[in-house]
């Protein structure tokens, strides 16, 4: 009986997805930190309001108000990149997931054909041993028939 034809190409998919699982993985993480950034930005904008919240209450000059301004809109600009990154790594993550579910769909279907391969060349087997052992059986009873 043949080998599987495709046991290379099998195990080639194989290889594909799991290195394609392992981009996954990553560019998750990747995700994760990105929207770990945005919540340390936002604590961080927070904190930084409501320090100007109490600073306001007591009076504080217009340089002093000036530059809080610049640091405010800083700080908008730095969470709206976290934002973008957020969204591109969220993107990236999807992108990687589709092309490792479908890379998992062909390795599917190429054990499929491996299981059939190997289903078939169990049955061709069985019909050669069958043979085998109706041709030794007819072998014994010609030479019963032949010392009688």
């Amino acid at each position: 009986m043949k080998p599987f034809a495709l046991a290379r190409v099998l195990q080639l998919a194989e290889r594909r997805s799991e290195t394609l699982a392992r981009a996954v993985k990553l560019a998750h993480g990747v995700w994760l930190r990105a929207r770990g950034r945005q919540v340390q930005l936002f604590a961080l904008r927070d904190a930084h309001i409501t320090q100007l919240a109490d600073e306001l209450r007591g009076g504080v000059a217009a340089a002093q108000l000036q530059e809080t301004n610049r640091l405010r809109h800083a700080q908008a600009a730095e969470i709206h990149a976290a934002q973008a990154a957020i969204d591109d790594a969220y993107r990236d993550w999807q992108a990687g997931l589709a092309e490792w579910l479908q890379a998992g769909q062909h390795v599917k279907a190429l054990r499929l054909l491996e299981q059939r391969h190997l289903a078939q060349a169990a049955i061709q087997q069985r019909r050669v041993e069958q043979r085998d052992h109706d041709e030794l059986v007819a072998l014994m009873h010609r030479r019963d028939r032949g010392g009688r």
